[in-house]
């Protein structure tokens, strides 16, 4: 009887042992594959750029440094997306 009951506590562990991880991973929340609010934040500030060299004139120099800018966020941007993967 004692030898039947360490049988069966000892499968129940083994069990769990092995239920336990593939449960946890089932119930975690997967990872954003895309990150779409920086996907979304790199386009609308590509966009803005497109505006901008399409600008008659360059506001006294104002155009080239808010370019300039544009393109650190958007470098920015990008280098956060790689990082969260």
């Amino acid at each position: 009887m004692k030898k039947m009951l360490a049988v069966f506590i000892s499968s129940l562990v083994l069990l769990a042992a092995l239920v336990i991880p593939v449960a946890h991973r089932a119930m975690a929340k997967p990872a954003p594959a895309e990150h779409p609010e920086y996907r979304d934040a790199i386009d609308q500030l590509r966009q803005a750029r497109k505006h901008l060299e399409k600008a008659l004139d360059d506001g006294y120099g104002h155009r080239d440094r808010a370019m300039r800018a544009i393109d650190e966020s958007i470098h920015q941007c990008e280098e956060a997306v790689r990082s969260l993967h």
